[in-house]
């Protein structure tokens, strides 16, 4: 993007953003009060790159269909102290705070030991894990699994082999990305809860994001409790920007999918 065009954003108050997998430039604007979510991503094949991280993209989706703001993602290797420290600050800015990863039989399985240090508890054998381990044959993992933060609470669910471990307002979850998504689908519905849905629309045009610059800052300035976010496409011959239109008032979201038609020409319009 041009220096220009960057100054001019930025004095206008907006945010530009660029990802490094997709060009994106983001208008944000004030949105009604949601409960928010941070996710911790634990282990260090994903910080290797030696495994790729679905889980949190998965999670996006989940929490954002719940009316879930997810805040912030972090990954971390495997290590007590750095899950221990991002535990703590996460528990203090977010609503729910998610950890997928560092469960398991294996030395470098600290997730427990890193969540019962950042709240300053002790680990606890927890007799019922024993059981559910010695249930399926886990004798091999009994011993590190049950070794649980002290104040965890258990909750069951029909549908899992084990139960939702929750330390105050931090959920501990597998890293395996079959066992998460699992666990996350059945846990979630129960466990996080977004004061309401997020209601979306989008507008797809044949012109660049520059062409639609001054409609879109226009827009942001007529609708002030509406979410805008616009996103160039590079590798789709259908349309070149998708303009995405959120709020969690369904009616402030239709004003503003209206008057947004309204200021960009018919012939932009996919």
């Amino acid at each position: 993007m041009p220096t220009k065009l960057i100054d001019l954003v930025r004095m206008r108050g907006f945010i530009a953003c660029r990802n490094v997998y997709q060009q994106t430039l983001r208008f944000c604007t004030a949105n009604a009060k949601h409960k928010t979510a941070g996710m911790i991503v634990i282990g260090d094949e994903i910080l290797k790159g030696e495994v790729a991280d679905t889980n949190s993209t998965f999670s996006c989706k989940v929490l954002h269909d719940l009316g879930v703001k997810l805040k912030k993602i972090s990954v971390v290797g495997d290590n007590i102290n750095a899950v221990s420290e991002e535990v703590a600050e996460f528990s203090q800015l977010y609503d729910y705070v998610i950890t997928t990863g560092g469960i398991g039989p294996t030395h470098d399985d600290i997730t427990f030991e890193g969540v019962a240090k950042a709240f300053d508890e002790p680990l606890v054998m927890n007799k019922d894990i024993q059981d559910i381990c010695d249930k399926y044959n886990h004798r091999f993992s009994k011993i590190k699994l049950s070794k649980i933060p002290q104040s965890a609470q258990l909750r069951y669910y029909p549908e899992l082999k084990f139960p939702r471990i929750a330390i105050k307002n931090v959920f501990l979850f597998p890293g395996v990305p079959q066992l998460f998504e699992k666990a996350f689908s059945v846990v979630a519905k129960d466990s996080f809860s977004g004061n309401g849905p997020f209601y979306t629309k989008a507008v797809y045009l044949n012109v660049t994001e520059e062409e639609i610059l001054t409609q879109l800052n226009l827009i942001v300035k007529l609708c002030p409790n509406v979410e805008f976010g616009s996103y160039p496409n590079m590798y789709n011959d259908n349309y070149k920007v998708k303009i995405t239109i959120e709020s969690s008032d369904e009616r402030a979201t239709d004003e503003a999918y209206s008057r947004l038609l309204k200021l960009i020409p018919a012939e932009m319009i996919v």
